[in-house]
């Protein structure tokens, strides 16, 4: 009855009317809070082991059944494990575990087939060997091409380049230097109405093909019939001289006609000139195109040995295209001209 909240009669009186509450009821003091007063409480709605049985009220024995300990047991090892599993110091500590396990393991490397690196290593090498041989093959045979172009225009021969080099000169002998011919400009016709031996091929070219029906044949035609490229400087200056003299005629852009009286130069003899023009690798493709149709370009490149999709292998084609000797009917395929199968027949 302390801090202003009951004195002791009043706390008596309190004390002494508990009894006489309504049932429910009672009184409530909290000191702390300034609270004294009588409230009612609610009954229990749950089990009320304090309640007093009323009267003729009959109280059942409750029996509880028995614990199943085992079942208990097995519970409680599951909440155990799922405890540990879960358990941070565990996870760590089997972290660390697999951590060295895995630093232990030293990586094999794999086993090495000495038989397939040398296989490898052969088809690299034979690869590359057959790459430059066929890039040298073009090289020279545009090499060759060139010095046949550079020789028509001085009218010299190849054949006329294999005649024995003179003896060496004593240190003794004196020569005196030789007095160079100075060579005309004018196109090289002589007076007599006379060629030079590269004017007749290309005449005797025209000739062969006028014969063979063919009035005013192309440049690629006569051209490979005299065993020239039809692009090069020395067949242009060829036809250019011969067309100041008269000899030749231009009736439409990219033909030639002959207009003077000219020995007939045979079949064979044109196929000659040009097989003898082409190279040892553009001969091999038109061997085998000769006769043969329309061929795919993997099929000739079976045919002659050569990839189909090798640099050296484009390289003739495009060559022989440049020539005119061969067409392409379709994408992917290859054929002889009509003039070039005429000539080849």
């Amino acid at each position: 009855m302390d801090r202003g909240q009951a004195d002791k009669q009043e706390g008596k009186a309190i004390l002494a009317s508990l009894p006489s509450l309504e049932r429910g009821r009672g009184v409530i003091w909290i000191p702390t809070r300034g609270v004294l007063e009588t409230a009612a409480f609610p009954l229990k709605v749950t089990f009320d082991s304090s309640r007093t049985p009323k009267r003729g009220e009959k109280v059942q024995d409750t029996t509880l059944k028995p614990l199943d300990l085992g079942r208990l047991k097995e519970r409680l090892s599951k909440v155990e494990a799922e405890t540990k599993a879960n358990d941070p110091k565990a996870l760590k500590a089997e972290i660390a575990s697999l951590k060295r396990e895995l630093a232990a393991k030293t990586p094999i490397a794999p086993a090495i087939n000495p038989k397939a690196v040398d296989e490898a290593y052969q088809n690299g090498l034979a690869e590359g060997l057959a790459r430059g041989e066929s890039r040298a093959k073009a090289a020279l045979a545009a090499v060759e091409s060139r010095l046949k172009d550079a020789l028509a225009v001085a009218g010299v021969s190849i054949a006329s380049l294999d005649s024995p080099m003179p003896p060496p000169l004593s240190r003794r002998q004196v020569i005196a230097p030789p007095v160079r011919a100075v060579r005309p400009t004018a196109p090289l016709i002589k007076a007599n109405r006379q060629f030079s031996g590269p004017q007749h091929r290309v005449l005797r070219s025209l000739a062969m093909w006028k014969a063979l029906g063919h009035e005013a044949p192309t440049r690629e035609m006569v051209a490979a019939a005299s065993g020239y490229s039809p692009s090069s400087g020395g067949f242009n200056n060829l036809l250019g001289s011969l067309a100041s003299a008269g000899a030749i005629g231009k009736p439409m852009p990219g033909h030639v006609s002959l207009l003077v009286d000219e020995g007939v130069m045979d079949a064979a003899e044109g196929r000659n000139m040009l097989l003898s023009y082409l190279s040892n690798p553009q001969r091999k493709l038109i061997d085998a195109l000769n006769g043969a149709g329309d061929l795919s370009r993997d099929e000739l490149g079976a045919r002659t040995d050569y990839s189909s999709s090798s640099g050296g292998f484009n390289n003739l084609i495009g060559s022989l295209s440049t020539l005119g000797l061969i067409t392409k009917p379709a994408a992917g395929y290859v054929a002889l001209s009509n003039w070039a199968q005429e000539l080849l027949a």
